[in-house]
């Protein structure tokens, strides 16, 4: 029987585990059986309460009979039979469907850096030399299913376990999870794999993974759970059993020591503890009961005593009921009086609004004046603005030019006297090659007559020689003259390549926003609020909670428009700009006020300012052949219609989707169009971005509009504009492909430069070795000549003399002919530069009489908009004026309507609206409501206030009955759990019998398996555990020897026999023992070997690790038998090198 896990306490030796927690799944009912209470217990006469009560509280471990003897010999006789028939039937272990380890893998854990083991779902045998870290095996497997490193005693801390070098270590078990009973298999699958990890710092985390890797949790209370669910007590001394626990639990401890090993191992002691706790929960019930008894019998009283006096205040009923209505027809009186003022203030409003109404006729008239001029003057402003930059232009144009007539003129000069200059130098060039030629010949012939020609001869080869030289030099500058193209060329591509991939970010990015914006486009589809400011909404609470507006501010403006062509959507929303988050109020005051609340509310937008004058724009609207803004729209309030008109033209903007169409219309008849401002078109190949097209100063102008990236402000189908955004960012992917494709192209463009000038430099370094040996060659001739005689250096500077002769007339006549080229050049662009300026000179005094001209209009059509302008702002001033009285009436009338509301709220709390008698006043009811409430204060000062007394009587019954209800409360519970409590301990007794039973037949038998006798003596009186063995069983003498008389193999094969029967009473499915046959000779090892394979055979759904120093070969093998044999860990031995002796 396997109880259920409570939670340890923190061990303060441990290392605390990692507090921070992922996601984990949803946590299961686990299917484990629960102690319940028997229920028909509970039906028990009550009158045994107290004897249960009595029973409940002697301890589980102290409970007794005479008869417990007979009843543990006759359990131990039918445990013998039991386990006898089990032998003789062939009974055999089956794998466990869960519950079980597959494997274990160590990573940097003590001596192991990586090894993995796979164990068998039966019997497992690790085998290995000492130091080979089989015992480590066994510690990680407890560390890994939630042990503290205090419980595997053989570290204080995981730090320990950390190999010696490293800074982490990693245990994995895998725990089988099949079957009908596996835990969430839909989520892990056939595999748990448990994971954790340890660091050198001191943390240390779980990870618990599917059977394909995915990690499910990192919670321990997760591991927590698995364990609980398949029954793994990894903490349970008995279920893992190190070496020296063996050794104290068998030898070194005392029978009072093994009897409190014997019961924390089979989890009855912490059901004693459990117990325990119940015992004093029912303490302190009993100690509540006792002291709650005399405070009812109090409160009874006080019950009692306010409902008679309640009785009495009854008799003067009617005396209050006339109070109550007096009271009532004061109350509404208060609100007729608030009534009567509020009519008057309604009549003064009616008053003021015909008053603003003759005042907005006026100044409509005026308006109308206003806009006319202003039209005015605003053409005559801009012809005299063309006129006047007209001007400019041509005299910047003709100052411009007059600087290149004076640099040309002082270009020719310089250009003359250079020419001059260039010829007397070309003249004596001519001189000094004719005299230089005579003294060569004159050198050479006294030379060939000197030595019979070898002198000649050697003069050749130094003029070849020169020559060789001359060229190989020429070919490495004009090679070297090549590497500047090719460093050019690898600029070119680098630039190239960096802006294809600018331009392949600018593509992703431009996508990824796309996608960003389509996706809000589909959350917020069914709402338009989340298309404007992001605290729009608590702005827009605000203002409706605002009382003190003259007119309620209208806003945002796109909430109002719907658009009628959703292609143009992107455009539009653009060209808007931040006008469709604005609002509109009606007055500087309603301004300031709203300002305000933005400022507040952190949500500062547009404000415009308008009046509620009719707009006539009829006049206005272009030809009805083209399409406008305003046509385009759906507005649904005459004030945001009126500001768009203002702000933004709309009803002058025309909408035409093809670029060059829009071009041919606007700028074909080369004036613009009438009552066209400017002309919106789409880009060719994108219906997102566009262009507006306008005139300005007069001239052709055309402005980009970039794409609208965000939600739409103004109402349109949401699906379409789904639909559109989908296409658009289809075509974003295709450019954003283009794009990486041009970048992947310059790339290799970029590479294959780098590659050519690699080449360049070998030719380099190849040129120069030509041009060392040429040099070398001209050196060795040069010496021969010296040799000749002294005289042969005279013909060498003759020679060398000619050749600069030669040169310093190759650039004379190179320089002449640039010369003459540069004069004649010169002096064409200075007669061009002189009839230029003369053109200018007569085009700007025409265009200066035009502005004089111009400028006499604009300034009269300036005049007369002043004067219109000045005669509607009085207007709208006075407009202002009566709206600012009639919101002064309108806030009191609204002040003296939440006083009525208040008034009539207050007044509803007390009665609903009752009718005053005909001639009654506030004041003559007061008087009566004064005489009878002074006669009624004399009855109150002799019985007291009937509500006071209702009140008092009232809260008394409910306390004298909420304590009666508790009192019972409590009682019912401590009798359910007496009741309960005794039945459990009932159990517990029971399930003790039956497990101390159970070892003590299956100790007896595994015993009889070699021939040993003895006997586990438990004494639960006493709390006393101990066992006698007599290994010769030829001795009459059956009492047996005590642990310490035992030899080290008879010792430990009485250790396997005692543990195989204590784990078969257990029920734990993993089942570990540290090295139980260090002490056994051959004979004892074999034989207990074949005991363990034997007792796990006929164990129930149980898996072994066993612990033996011994090698894989002493094991037997079987198909249900795994021996694994572990080799020892490298540790940098090395063999010791030993002189000569």
């Amino acid at each position: 029987m396997a109880p259920h896990k409570r939670p340890a306490p923190t061990d303060g030796d441990d290392d605390s585990e990692s507090s921070r927690e992922s996601s984990s799944p949803p946590r299961r009912v686990s299917n484990k059986r629960r102690r319940t209470s028997d229920e028909s217990s509970v039906h028990r006469d009550t009158s045994s309460d107290r004897a249960d009560r009595e029973n409940a509280s002697t301890p589980p471990s102290e409970i007794s009979s005479d008869s417990e003897q007979d009843d543990d010999d006759e359990a131990l006789l039918e445990a013998t039979q039991a386990i006898e028939a089990r032998s003789r039937g062939g009974i055999h272990n089956e794998p466990a469907e869960y519950g079980i380890l597959e494997g274990v893998q160590l990573k940097n854990f003590m001596c192991h850096e990586d090894m993995s083991y796979e164990l068998g779902p039966l019997i497992n045998f690790i085998c290995g030399k000492n130091g080979s870290g089989k015992s480590a095996i066994l510690t990680a497997i407890v560390l890994c299913l939630g042990g503290k490193a205090s419980a595997t005693n053989r570290g204080a801390r995981l730090q320990n376990f950390i190999k010696e070098g490293t800074d982490h270590a990693t245990i994995i078990c895998r725990l089988k999870n099949q079957g009908e009973n596996a835990y969430m298999p839909d989520v892990y699958g056939k595999t748990i794999q448990v994971e954790r990890h340890i660091s050198r710092t001191g943390s240390s985390g779980f990870k618990l993974k599917s059977e394909k890797g995915r990690i499910i949790s990192t919670r321990k209370s997760d591991l927590e759970e698995i364990c609980d669910h398949m029954m793994l007590q990894i903490e349970n001394p008995m279920a893992v059993l190190s070496q020296d626990q063996a050794r104290q639990f068998i030898a070194s401890s005392s029978p009072v020591e093994k009897y409190k090993f014997f019961m924390k191992g089979v989890q009855l002691e912490q059901l004693d503890q459990d117990y325990r706790l119940i015992e004093e929960q029912l303490d302190n019930i009993s100690a509540k009961i006792a002291a709650r008894a005399p405070d009812l019998k109090v409160l009874k009283g006080k019950a009692d005593s306010a409902a008679n006096k309640l009785a009495l205040s009854d008799r003067y009923e009617a005396m209050r009921d006339r109070l109550r209505d007096y009271r009532r027809q004061l109350t509404w009186a208060q609100v007729t009086i608030q009534e009567d003022i509020r009519d008057a203030y309604v009549k003064e409003l009616q008053e003021a609004d015909a008053k603003i109404a003759a005042a907005e006729a006026k100044a409509q008239e005026l308006d109308d004046a206003y806009q006319e001029a202003d039209r005015l003057a605003a053409a005559t402003t801009e012809k005299y603005n063309a006129a006047n930059a007209a001007v400019q232009h041509l005299k910047d144009e003709k100052n411009e030019l007059q600087g290149q007539q004076q640099d040309l003129k002082k270009n020719y000069s310089e250009a003359a006297a250079e020419q001059r200059q260039i010829r007397d130098a070309l003249v004596s060039a001519d001189r000094t090659i004719t005299q230089k030629k005579a003294a060569i010949e004159q050198e050479v012939q006294r030379l060939a007559e000197l030595d019979g020609g070898g002198a000649a001869r050697r003069i050749n080869e130094l003029e070849e020689a020169k020559e060789a030289a001359r060229r190989a030099e020429e070919e490495l500058h004009h090679h070297l003259d090549q590497r500047k193209t090719h460093v050019e060329e690898i600029e070119r591509m680098q630039r190239l390549e960096s802006e294809t991939g600018e331009a392949k970010r600018n593509e992703e990015r431009r996508v990824n926003d796309l996608e960003n914006n389509l996706k809000r486009l589909v959350e917020n589809r069914n709402s338009q609020d989340l298309a404007f400011h992001p605290r729009m909404q608590e702005l827009l609470r605000a203002l409706h909670q605002e009382k003190g507006f003259q007119d309620a501010p209208v806003g945002p403006l796109g909430k109002h428009v719907k658009l009628l062509k959703p292609e143009w959507s992107s455009i539009l929303e653009k060209s808007f700009g931040n006008s469709l988050s604005g609002f509109i109020v009606t007055s500087k005051r309603d301004e300031n006020l709203l300002s305000d609340i933005m400022r507040r509310n952190q949500c500062v937008l547009p404000i415009f300012i308008a009046n509620n004058l009719p707009l006539n724009i009829e006049p206005h609207l272009p030809d009805p052949r083209f399409d406008t803004v305003l046509s385009a729209l759906d507005i649904d309030n005459e004030a945001v219609r009126k500001q768009l008109v203002i702000s933004n033209q709309i009803e002058q903007s025309i909408l035409i989707q093809d670029m060059t169409e829009a071009s041919k219309a606007l700028y074909s008849e080369g004036t613009p169009l009438r009552n066209v401002k400017r002309c919106y078109c789409f880009s060719p190949g994108s219906k997102v971005k566009g262009a507006v097209l306008s005139y300005r100063n007069g001239r052709a102008a055309q402005d980009p509009v970039h794409e609208f990236i965000g939600t739409p402000r103004m109402k349109t189908d949401i699906d379409e504009a789904i639909h559109r955004q989908q296409d658009v960012l289809a075509d974003c992917k295709a450019q954003r492909l283009r794009a990486e494709h041009e970048f992947r192209s310059a790339q290799d463009r970029h590479v294959r430069a780098k590659q050519a000038l690699k080449r360049h430099g070998d030719r380099k370094r190849e040129l120069e070795i030509a041009v060392q040996e040429a040099e070398d060659n001209l050196e060795r001739v040069k010496e021969a000549i010296r040799d000749d005689s002294v005289e042969g250096g005279k013909l060498e500077a003759l020679r060398q003399s000619l050749s600069e002769a030669e040169e310093q007339k190759t650039i004379h006549e190179s320089s002449f002919q640039d010369s003459v080229i540069a004069l004649d050049d010169q002096t064409k662009k200075l007669r061009e530069v002189t009839r230029r300026c003369n053109e200018l000179d007569e085009r700007i005094k025409e265009a200066e009489g035009m502005v004089d001209k111009a400028q006499s209009t604009a300034q009269k059509a300036g005049k007369k908009r002043a004067h219109e302008l000045g005669e509607k702002n009085r207007a709208i001033a006075m407009i202002d004026d009566a709206r600012a009285d009639r919101g002064t009436l309108e806030r009191k009338m609204q002040e003296m309507d939440e006083k009525i509301a208040s008034f009539t709220d207050q007044a509803r709390q007390v009665c609903e609206r009752v009718n005053l008698p005909k001639g009654e006043t506030y004041e003559s009811l007061s008087k009566k409501h004064e005489k009878l409430s002074a006669d009624y204060r004399k009855y109150q000062a002799q019985v007291g206030d009937r509500d006071d007394i209702a009140a008092e009587a009232s809260k008394s019954s409910k306390a004298y009955k909420a304590a009666e209800r508790e009192i019972s409360s409590l009682e019912s519970l401590q009798a359910q759990l007496t009741r309960t409590l005794a039945e459990r301990r009932r159990r517990w007794v029971l399930f003790r019998g039956h497990i101390t039973a159970r070892s003590r037949a299956g100790f007896i038998h595994k015993l009889s398996e070699r021939g040993f006798r003895g006997r586990l003596h438990i004494d639960h009186r006493k709390k006393e555990m101990d066992i006698a063995v007599e290994p010769d069983i030829t001795r009459r003498d059956g009492t047996g020897r005590s642990a310490k008389t035992l030899s080290g193999g008879e010792k430990s094969f009485s250790q396997i026999c005692l543990l195989l029967s204590i784990w078969d009473a257990m029920g734990v499915p993993i089942r570990c023992l540290d090295e139980f046959d260090v002490f056994m000779d051959a004979v004892n090892r074999t034989t207990s070997v074949n005991l363990l394979i034997d007792g796990a055979r006929h164990s129930s759904g149980g898996q072994f690790i066993l612990i033996s120093p011994g090698t894989k070969s002493d094991i037997k093998r079987a198909p249900d038998v795994c021996a694994i044999e572990v080799a020892p860990p490298e540790r940098g031995q090395t063999r010791l090198v030993l002189g000569p002796t």
